[in-house]
């Protein structure tokens, strides 16, 4: 089936002013801030690119190995097209910021692109490679808000305010959780500017965020899409009503926005998540509600003492090397308190116990025997 490259073959000779801002653009937009853009996007904001020159000054056999994730050569397919479309090929760019900090944990990546109409796009990057990037993932779980999430609201804050722009944020994974954060918690005058949040396949939010009037007046503008079988997305509480999108790919991989399928400039929908989606997303909230936010902590700093012990700054690093990467972590496994290996043995009961649960048929939805 198509995807958003085919989208871009279709629809990249169509002007925004013939065919308005849709959901497929906003997953490329989503997308593209993957692409590592430093020193071709200005950072200040008082300078811009157009996407069609960035390209031309953009390498990517001169991209570090490290912030290659896996869909990089995708991206570099999806960055061509862009610029070689009308549609696409002149918007402009700017505030490109990325920050990767292990001592504050975070991991955070962003970019402002300037239609044609005059609307901007903000778009929020999601978890690349690196392990700093996976722990703030699971920080989510047990703090009021992250590094990645204050720098979110900051962004807008620091930079849109008195902006002549209508603005859409957006983001992919823990991007399309920065982008809500940000939009909710942003100052009130940046707030009503703000006409739409794409959410593509984000993790949700602790309770007292979701049941606060910040968030819940800001829901009517929030458009969350995921795939049939949802990982990411159903992390935490997403009291927000899902548009369910068709995949070309089974398991985690649906995560993967190149596998979202599309026809002409939709997404093509269906009404309720797979089987598997519903399984893993009872398990995934059973393992959730299983652990207090101490039990999240210790279970968090715990497991990335581990796999931080390889010294390895990326997943991919640590998979490339993975013998003396295993061996390193098994080294530090061996060398974790009482208390510490505790806490793990504890934590995989509790997950196995969900996933369990979660397999089990739920009695008030069987069928009769000889009704089916």
């Amino acid at each position: 089936m198509a995807n958003i490259l085919d989208y871009l073959d279709w629809r990249g000779d169509i002007p925004f002013s013939a065919d308005p801002f849709n959901e497929a653009d906003g997953l490329i937009l989503s997308q593209f801030v993957y692409v590592p853009l430093n020193g071709i996007v200005p950072s200040d904001f008082g300078k811009e690119i157009s996407l069609k020159d960035a390209f031309a000054g953009y390498s990517p056999s001169a991209v570090d190995e490290k912030s290659r994730i896996i869909s990089f050569d995708e991206d570099n397919i999806l960055f061509e097209k862009m610029a070689q479309s009308q549609r696409f090929g002149n918007i402009r760019l700017t505030g490109y910021i990325e920050n990767i900090d292990t001592e504050k944990e975070v991991q955070f990546r962003a970019v402002s692109c300037i239609l044609e109409d005059g609307t901007v796009f903000i778009s929020y990057s999601g978890t690349d490679d690196t392990v700093i990037g996976w722990k703030e993932d699971f920080n989510i779980s047990y703090m009021q808000q992250t590094s990645g999430q204050l720098q979110a609201v900051s962004y807008l804050n620091d930079n849109f305010k008195n902006s002549p722009h209508i603005i859409r944020t957006g983001g992919h994974s823990k991007g399309g959780n920065f982008a809500i954060y940000a939009s909710v918690f942003c100052d009130r005058d940046i707030k009503n500017q703000i006409a739409e949040i794409y959410s593509y396949d984000a993790p949700g939010f602790r309770e007292e965020i979701t049941q606060s009037w910040q968030y819940i007046n800001m829901l009517p503008r929030i458009k969350s899409y995921v795939p049939e079988t949802s990982v990411v997305g159903m992390l935490l509480n997403n009291s927000m009503e899902h548009r369910i999108v068709k995949s070309s790919a089974v398991g985690i991989k649906q995560h993967i926005s190149y596998n979202w399928e599309i026809m002409r400039n939709r997404f093509v929908l269906t009404q309720e998540l797979s089987k598997s989606g519903h399984i893993i997303n009872k398990a995934l909230s059973g393992w959730i509600d299983n652990f207090s936010d101490e039990e999240r902590k210790l279970f968090t700093d715990t497991l990335f003492s581990v796999l931080e012990a390889p010294e390895k700054d990326t997943i991919k690093e640590i998979s490339k090397n993975k013998w003396s990467a295993y061996s390193a972590m098994f080294r530090a496994i061996r060398g974790l308190s009482a208390e510490q290996q505790a806490v793990i043995k504890d934590a995989f009961k509790k997950i196995a116990k969900s996933s369990r649960e979660a397999l089990l048929p739920d009695k008030k939805e069987n069928v009769p025997r000889g009704t089916e």
